[in-house]
């Protein structure tokens, strides 16, 4: 049986289900992990170097460790994860940024006027969330504010006045993604001290999906759920890989798994003013997976397209096309999410014309195909 050393074990919980991916794909392989927490002081990398002596380790797997640690494991099997310092010639299994900032588009939507992104000042991961989700809202003809702070990214609340004055700055009601969860949690509490009401006035979506952060408050986070269990076990992939003699790739990339909703951008019902769109709307209730269209939702409200489109934006927020898309998302995501569901018969289940259009529409709205995304969904601790 083979020891893979897990050092320094990460604080973040957002990991763990990176690690139980991890580690079940280790199990198939007849591996044994061992998780070291971070060893403080000068004589840390001769005390892992006694580790991997004591435990006969085979294999490391790092994060965000000096150059002495680097070098006192070299010549292990080494992979290293979502790390920006990672020695050379070491594969890297890291997440993909711009998927973030796209998937966090998607899940707000693009009915509303105003949108902003709150971003870390100097931080590249952080810079590369922020201009993807711009570039898909710029997609849609649609702008988008930029508020950066200068603060550590796992400490936003240091910055809380410089926040709290941006945000008071924002036009309400608007639609904010926040780089990382700790960061939309401090986006949340600044926008409650103006008194303003999530999601009425800020709707929020965050990332990472670290549920330590997202579930601590009355007014639940949404995030971007990024895909550890793949990260999990491309990292396991890259491990085996060295153990038989072979080179890896210097990078593996995983996505997002899709967006975990919650109260953060729910849009609470109101019963429409115009009968018309009360109609359009209770149309597409019924009959979204059918394979309706845009004309078949106006013929049923009744007027012409252009007065029937203006009307249900004005009163929902949203086209009547992005109604039906998110419609059909929503009962999408939860067949995939199902062992049984077979990908074949999703297109007449859930109202395309054919596969080719789910395909292209599922990949619009994810980064990612539909395959990938269930793996996400279903590997452990989804």
């Amino acid at each position: 049986m083979k020891t893979i050393l897990l050092y320094p074990r990460p604080e973040s919980t957002k990991y763990r289900e990176f690690f139980l991916s991890l580690m079940a794909e280790g199990r198939r392989r007849g591996w044994r992990f061992v998780s070291v927490d971070r060893i403080p002081g000068p004589d840390e990398a001769a005390r892992v170097r006694a580790i991997c002596s004591d435990l006969k380790v085979a294999g490391w797997v790092g994060y965000h460790v000096g150059k002495p640690v680097s070098a006192a494991l070299f010549g292990i099997p080494t992979v290293f994860f979502d790390s920006g310092s990672c020695p050379p010639g070491v594969p890297l299994v890291h997440h993909d940024n711009a998927a973030f900032g796209i998937a966090a588009a998607e899940a707000l939507g693009f009915g509303g006027e105003n949108y902003a992104v709150v971003g870390f000042a100097g931080i590249r991961w952080s810079r590369a969330r922020e201009r993807a989700f711009a570039a898909r809202l710029r997609e849609c003809g649609l702008d988008c504010k930029a508020i950066r702070i200068d603060a550590p990214f796992f400490k936003p609340y240091t910055a809380h006045d410089k926040l709290r004055r941006a945000i008071s700055k924002l036009k309400r009601p608007v639609s904010v993604f926040a780089v990382n969860d700790s960061l939309a949690d401090a986006v949340l509490s600044s926008s409650e001290s103006l008194g303003w009401h999530c999601p009425r006035d800020i709707r929020i979506v965050g990332c990472d999906d670290d549920e330590l952060i997202c579930m601590a408050s009355p007014v639940t986070l949404s995030s971007v759920r990024p895909d550890w269990g793949f990260g999990g076990k491309l990292a396991a992939e890259a491990m085996e890989i060295q153990m038989r003699g072979g080179k890896p790739q210097k990078e593996y990339v995983y996505g997002a798994a899709g967006v975990a909703r919650r109260a953060s951008t729910r849009t609470p019902y109101r019963r429409p003013v115009d009968d018309r769109v009360e109609r359009g709307l209770a149309f597409i209730a019924a009959e979204f997976a059918s394979g309706i269209s845009v004309p078949d939702v106006v013929r049923k409200m009744g007027g012409s397209r252009r007065h029937c489109e203006r009307r249900f934006r004005e009163e929902t927020g949203k086209s009547i096309l992005e109604t039906i898309e998110d419609r059909r998302m929503d009962l999408l995501t939860t067949l995939l999410g199902g062992e049984k569901a077979r990908i074949s018969a999703l297109p007449r289940q859930c109202g395309f014309p054919s596969a080719a259009a789910l395909r292209g529409f599922f990949r619009r709205r994810t980064g990612m195909s539909m395959t990938e995304w269930r793996r996400g969904a279903n590997s452990p601790m989804a």
